[in-house]
């Protein structure tokens, strides 16, 4: 609470001030500190500060604020301009993005036409060579198969068993 003095000054903390500036504690530290004020009285731990310091300490908020708005100003546009132009590029990637799959489902149905097409043409061919293969073939004979495991060494039983 504000401390009225001799009754016609009243003296504020740093918190005070602060609330009523509407900053934080630490920018009026900061601003007394640059100011090299000294308080008016002390009060236990917490140093007391007349209405003039008060006025100085809103003076100087109001004076940074306004010198930091036109490179806040600059920098807000600089930085939605930039925002527009990464949009514009996304959507370009975007849309490059969906003719890219537009284009791959196309290949994708070409090469599925192309592989029915293949087996279409492979399977007469396949069905000509079976028809055309048991005349050719001969089936061997008990003698044949005799002669076989004559030439050939005698297989284990496991082999015997399953082949």
């Amino acid at each position: 609470m504000a401390e009225t003095v001799n009754g016609n000054r009243t003296l504020y903390t740093m918190l005070e001030m602060a609330k009523i500036a509407g900053t934080s504690k630490s920018t009026v530290y900061r601003t007394i500190k640059e100011k090299h004020i000294k308080p008016t009285k002390h009060k236990g731990q917490s140093n007391l500060y007349d209405e003039a310091v008060l006025k100085l300490i809103i003076s100087k908020i109001e004076e940074d604020s306004v010198s930091h708005d036109p490179v806040q100003r600059i920098s807000i546009e600089s930085l939605q301009k930039q925002l527009e132009i990464k949009d514009k590029q996304i959507d370009q990637l975007n849309e490059q993005l969906r003719m890219a799959q537009i284009n791959l489902n196309q290949a994708q149905q070409l090469q599925l036409e192309q592989a029915k097409k293949i087996r279409e043409l492979e399977s007469p061919e396949e069905n000509q060579d079976i028809q055309k293969k048991p005349e050719s073939i001969k089936k061997p004979t008990s003698k044949d198969v005799s002669d076989d495991t004559k030439t050939k060494k005698k297989d284990s039983w496991w082999r015997r068993l399953f082949l």
